[in-house]
């Protein structure tokens, strides 16, 4: 089975480094193959044997072992990525300044987490819930500060997301159908 592990808040600012290379020898040692990672924020895609609840507890796992410090970390199948990817609407990657990006449910993810967005969801962006992800449509100037995209990180849904834009998105699909 190939996965794809989006790690949370790592190489960011050059706070909680994560050697992207020691990381790949590591999942190795832990019987994964064909282990890649894409760029140097936290997108990795192995092949395992492994069923995905035991794929999140290894790298959870792992993670927590090698690091002095919390990693999140989100295990997706790469059909259940794929078939998200698809299904999002056209607007999101519309050209204009807009940002697009998506906003990937870690763990500790619940429903709960998206009562308050519901409710505070401007005018100025578009969002698709998915089932792993909300794709994320907002302002990149004019009028970002208006949107509730700009005022995220507040939100108790924050910390429960890994972010990546469009392109990192769109590339991560491309490489998992590699």
């Amino acid at each position: 089975m190939r996965y794809l592990i989006l790690l949370r808040g790592v190489n960011v600012g050059g706070k909680h480094r994560v050697v992207m290379a020691e990381l790949r020898q590591q999942l190795t040692t832990l019987g994964c193959k064909q282990v890649r990672s894409y760029i140097n924020s936290g997108n990795l895609l192995v092949d395992s044997d492994q069923s995905l609840i035991e794929m999140q507890n290894t790298v959870t796992a792992l993670l927590a072992a090698q690091y002095p410090f919390p990693i999140a970390a989100v295990v997706i199948e790469k059909a259940a990525y794929l078939t998200e990817v698809a299904q999002v609407p056209t607007w999101w990657g519309q050209a204009g300044e807009l940002r697009h990006n998506a906003l990937f449910f870690l763990p500790t993810f619940t429903e709960s987490l998206l009562i308050p967005l519901r409710q505070q969801v401007t005018t100025y962006e578009q969002i698709y819930y998915g089932q792993h992800a909300l794709f994320w449509t907002a302002p990149a100037q004019q009028h970002y500060s208006r949107s509730l995209y700009a005022k995220l990180s507040p939100l108790a849904l924050y910390p429960a997301v890994t972010i990546r834009n469009r392109n990192t998105t769109l590339k991560l699909a491309a490489l998992l159908q590699n």
